[in-house]
Parts: C-alpha cells; structure tokens; sequence
C-alpha cells in the first residue's frame, strides 16, 4: 500500500505501478459511529449529483461511506480520462470530510477479483473502489448499448475492466461480486441508482421525459438482484437520477450549496465539465437542475396508513408522495391533501396520543425517525427528530393501550420510545434486551393485563414475544432537560420508567417467514397472523387464556391466502378483529374476520390500512391506476358503500425535515359525506 497526494497534473502512473492486493473486510459498526452506507454508482459523478446530500450528511455523522464505482467512465477516451475522474471524486469525498485530500492506493480482493481502491488517509472510514468496466458507447451513442448494460440484458455477454487489474464478467458474476461485497461490508444502508425505469436500453434517449441513462439502470439491477440474495440488516434507498430535473426543486440553499461546492470538486477534474478551477461554471445546464434536487424512487406497493381525523372528524389518510418524495395527509373532512415537508424513501407509521392528537413517524434516508403531531387549530408543528438511535426500519406503533413506538436499529437491537409526557415530545430510543438473528419486521399490540407486547421472528422462522412491564413506582418527576442537537425538550429516561421489557421467549407453533399483525380482540385474547416461512400463505394462532403472551397458544390455523407485505389489523365495528392482506400474485384484496376468509373485488398495489371511526369500517389500498391514486372504502352498518378514489397528493412540498410546519395543500373531488365527511366549500 501507498499514500498518494492527489494534485492536478495526471496520476496514470501512479495507479499503473499498482499497490498489493490485500483481503477486504468491512469496518466494525462501533469504528463508524453507527453508520455503514455503501453506495454503488456507475459513474464517477452519479453520486455527487443524485446522492447528495445523503452521503455527505453520513459523513458529517462520522459514518463509514463505502463507494463502489461499477465502471471506468472512460467513454471510450481511454485510461488518462478514466483516470482524472476518479481524481475528481477522490477531491470530492475530501473536500466533504474537511480532509487533505490524501489517499492510500492498493487493491482489494473480492473473492478471485482485484479493484483498485483508495482509502483517505485523513479519515480512513472513507474508501472508494473501483470495478474500472469499460464504458464506450457500443454504437452511436444513445439507442445503443454500453458494456455494463449489455452484459446486464444480452445473454452470454460480458464485460472487461480497464486498467492494470483486468477483470472480465458476465451477468452472474457482476451479480455475484455485488452481493459479496454487501456480505463482506455489512452495511446499514445500501444506496443505489433506479431500477424502476422499463424503457428499453434501445430506446432511451437523452433529455427524453423518463428517460435515464442505461448504465444507470443497469446497475440499479445488478444491485437490486445482489439485494434479493444478500439478506441482511440494512436499508435500501434507490434514487431518481436524470429525471430528477422534471420535479420541483427540493433542496434548501444551503443544501444546495454544498452539493453545488462537493461536485464542483470533481468537475475540476473532468474535462468534459471544466479543465481546471479557474473559470469554471460547473454546475451548468441539467447538472445545475440536478444539485437543488434529491428524490427517492417510490414504489407503488408502499402502504398507507389511517387514522381518525382531528377534531373535525372522518379519517385521515397518511402517504408518501411519489411525485413530492414528502409526508402528505389527505383528511376527508375538507377532501384535502396537506404535505407535511420531510423527504423519505418509506412508508409513514400515524398514531394517536391518549389525549386524541394525532401524529406521524417519518425515517429519513440517513436513518433518523421524526415525529409531527397536530395540535386542534395550530395544526402540524413540525418535525421533531427522535434522538438516541439511528434505525434501518420504521417503529412499529401500539394502538391499543399505552402508546409505544419500537423498531430496529443500526445495531441489529430493537429500540423503543414513548411519549416523554413534555408536549408532544418523544424519549429517546433505549434498547431492549438483545434477541439474536431478528428481523426488523415485528407487531405491537396489548396483552390482557394493560402490558405492551411485542412480537417478533428471527431468521430461522422463530416467533417470539416480549413485554413491558410494571417492576416499580417512581416518585421522582419527570424533568425537562435540553437536548443541544436537536433542540428538543427530551425527558431523562431513567426519570420515566417504571416498567422494564422481560426476557423475549419463544412462541411453539409454525415456522414464520414474517408479515407479522396482532392485536388483543374482544375477549382479550391476543390473536397473532403471520405468513407461513415456506408456503407464505396467512396464518393464526390466538391465545388459550388472558394474560402475559408467555403462556399457551392455539394451533396454527392456515387461512390460505399467500400475501404481499405486511397485514392491516384493526378492531371492527363490532369489536372483533378484522385482517385484510392483499394477495401477492393477483393483487386481490381479502378479509379475514372471525376465521372467515372473503375476497373484495378490487385489485390493488399495495398492502391495505385499516381503521374503525364512529362506527365505520375504512379500508384503504394503493390503486392500480399509473398515477398515485387511493382506494377508499367504506363498511356502515354491515354494509359496504361504493368505493371513493382519492386523487394524488400533491406534486410539490418535499423538503428537509424540519421543525417549521410546512402546509401544501391540493384539493382532492368531494366523497360520500356521510361516510368521508363534507366536501370543501
């Protein structure tokens, strides 16, 4: 290994001398402070333009950034250009850890093959690498194929490196790579391009509405499809590249300023951007849209989430725009959208506080959690930032008894808040005892005695269940401390507890694959669904007796529908509990009520919410309509009335998280007012 200054003059020979190749493992959760994205991109400028600010705000939290360049960029010019990008990013990556742009140079084994990596010298949690696949317009240019992109779509074609350490893969072995790498690094975060885009490679063209670039998607596929082999305990975050510029910009100025500043770094290096910093006017043309903006790929599958509206009455509906990338509302009273602000990449978690305000959880794309509550005539507050944990997954949130919000961190622990009893306010996250091989996908519900419980599967199929409860009576007072980075009003936890989680124990009954839903029914037994580990059809078990979850369970009982994501649970009209899934090959939506099993005829996109107010039965679903519609249904009376469809939220109002209420309304058409409340004047 070398240590390289990185200086404006070429640096072939430097890399042509090589460094010794040395075997690759990731660095440990505690060296990166929590974090561990690794990004991979096809060329030296993608992440500068379509990842930012994400990358640089892990940087700024002292994570482990991990970058894996899939191709040499070279278009075709040869090693010298290939080359002068990748000094570019190397002065990027160092300008954004306030670092002297210092790097260590070797190669690092991936199984059988060699990249050429760099590791800051300044701050050697930051590391680029470098697959070097050559990258020339295999025809004209746009309508043809790149190396990268036909390897990805033409059987039996393959791909070779550029460089000193030649590589050459096929399909299944740039998949392969991928996923070794991912197993070898153990991320928290794996951010790729977008892999949504079914335009054929030959008929893309350039600054076409939709239309990417092909090495963009191509790569986005190659991850997507290590992603489906490589299971782990990360989050995946894919990003809206060329397109991005067609959206509003949703950026801050200060934002864009230091993505504009990052970027301008590299430019200075590419000489189809700029020969030099003087005189340089980078970023300019699509680059200058691309730097004021940051977007996350949606996807039509992401559930909403219902609950009863404000004071107002009737029921608000809680999505994640795929137009805004924000938090949106939609309340039927008023037949109304509000984006709340924030961008995120996935689903929103609502709840109720005891006193009635309602609120929403948002994760961002760095793994933080955010509350925003509504307050009678004040309205939104704002996004409050949930301090202590950073989380690869949205809470799952308690509605029935105490209010209790737990989800899976950085660290592979499930962690917990609840209201800190100041305002509307959060505690931090705390753990809970340590359950090993756990999958973030878990279900909250109340047991019999008033206790919060928790269910749970591990990677084996194993249910388990865990309780909060009472172990002593406290008289001290709770009290405010500050807290300086967010500006929150926090409650010391140890002030607040009194009750401690019990030791997870293990449920006897069917391998689970997760899909996990539970809620105590009317007997005040807890009924438990969950999706079979290999037939992944609904199943349930219900407690013999009230009480803790520890004791005995019935049989499981199959209920014969193989479903998508997570199910919706709620109580009914009548008190009972009421299941709706969507099944996962045709999109029918089912109901599943005292053991009976009915189909809706609907067809929808995403996995169903579910709640009960003044009486009614409301389901919701995504539709199957190509823009972002809802699926409104309602039960009255036994009854279900004609189906409303909600139109899509609006297009604007994504923003950073913020403790400033941001309202951007769209008016939606009026609905049964009798059912979803009054129309708007």
């Amino acid at each position: 290994m070398k240590l390289i200054r990185l200086l404006s003059t070429c640096c072939c020979a430097l890399l042509a001398a090589g460094g010794v190749g040395t075997a690759w493992a990731g660095p440990s959760l505690v060296q990166c402070n929590g974090i561990k994205d690794l990004v991979f991109v096809p060329h030296q400028d993608d992440d500068l333009l379509f990842m930012n600010p994400d990358i640089e705000a892990s940087i700024n939290a002292g994570a482990c950034v991990q970058v894996v360049y899939l191709t040499a960029s070279d278009r075709g010019e040869g090693e010298g250009y290939m080359l002068g990008r990748e000094q570019g990013v190397r002065a990027a990556y160092a300008y954004m850890a306030q670092t002297p742009n210092i790097w260590a140079e070797d190669f690092a084994n991936i199984g059988r093959r060699r990249l050429a990596r760099f590791t800051l010298n300044g701050d050697n949690r930051i590391q680029l690498l470098h697959m070097r696949l050559q990258d020339p317009w295999l025809g004209k240019g746009w309508g043809s194929l790149t190396p990268l992109s036909q390897a990805e779509s033409v059987p039996g074609a393959t791909a070779e490196s550029l460089g000193p350490a030649v590589e050459r893969y096929s399909r299944p072995e740039l998949v392969a790579t991928i996923e070794q790498i991912i197993q070898e690094y153990q991320p928290t975060t794996v951010r790729h391009m977008d892999d949504s885009i079914t335009i054929p490679y030959a008929d893309l063209c350039w600054r076409c509405a939709g239309h990417d670039h092909p090495d963009h998607i191509a790569s986005a596929r190659l991850v997507s499809d290590a992603i489906g082999y490589e299971h782990g305990n990360y989050a995946e975050v894919a990003y809206v590249d060329y397109p991005s510029q067609e959206r509003d910009t949703n950026l801050s100025a200060s934002e864009t300023s230091q993505k504009t500043e990052a970027f301008r770094r590299y430019a200075w290096s590419d000489y189809r951007y700029c020969t030099g910093s003087q005189f340089c006017q980078e970023p300019a043309g699509p680059a200058a849209a691309w730097v004021s903006r940051s977007y996350y790929v949606s996807k039509k599958n992401t559930a909403p989430t219902l609950l009863p509206g404000p004071k107002e009455g009737g029921i608000s509906l809680f999505a994640v725009g795929e137009a805004n990338g924000a938090a949106n509302v939609w309340q039927s009273v008023g037949g109304r959208w509000a984006s709340l602000g924030g961008r995120t990449c996935d689903p929103l978690v609502a709840f109720a506080f005891q006193a009635g305000q309602t609120g929403v959880f948002a994760r961002d794309a760095t793994g933080l959690v955010w509350a925003n509550s509504y307050q009678g005539a004040v309205g939104w507050q704002g996004w409050k930032m949930i301090p202590g944990a950073r989380l690869t997954a949205l809470p799952a949130v308690s509605r029935q008894g105490q209010l209790l919000a737990v989800a899976m961190g950085n660290d592979s622990f499930f962690h917990y808040t609840r209201p800190s009893g100041v305002g509307n306010t959060w505690t931090a996250w705390r753990n809970l005892p340590p359950l090993p091989g756990a999958l973030p996908q878990i279900s909250i519900t109340t047991d019999g005695a008033g206790a919060p419980t928790l269910f749970a599967v591990d990677s084996g199929g194993a249910l388990w269940t865990t309780s909060y409860v009472n172990v002593r009576n406290s008289s001290q007072t709770a009290t405010p401390i500050p807290d300086e980075a967010s500006s929150l009003q926090l409650v010391h936890a140890a002030m607040l507890d009194k009750a401690t989680w019990l030791p997870w124990h293990r449920l006897l009954g069917g391998a689970s694959g997760g899909g996990l839903a539970a809620s105590r029914n009317g007997d005040g037994l807890i009924e438990l669904y969950f999706r079979h580990k290999s037939s992944g059809q609904l199943q349930r078990i219900v407690q013999l007796s009230q009480g803790h979850a520890y004791g005995a369970w019935s049989q499981p009982v199959d209920l014969g529908v193989r479903y998508a994501g997570m199910p919706a649970i709620a109580l009914d009209e009548n008190g009972a509990v009421v299941v709706a899934v969507t099944e996962r090959s045709s999109g029918a939506l089912w109901l599943i009520e005292a053991g009976q099993v009915s189909q809706l005829a609907e067809k929808v996109a995403s996995a169903p919410a579910l709640d009960v107010v003044d009486g009614v039965l409301y389901l919701a679903a995504r539709s199957m309509q190509p823009h972002q519609t809802y699926l409104l249904k309602a039960r009255s009376l036994g009854a279900w009335v004609p189906a409303a469809m909600v139109d899509a939220p609006p297009a604007n109002g994504g923003s950073a998280f913020s403790p400033i209420p941001l309202h951007a309304w769209a008016y939606t058409p009026p609905l049964n007012a009798a059912l979803f409340g009054a129309p708007p004047d």
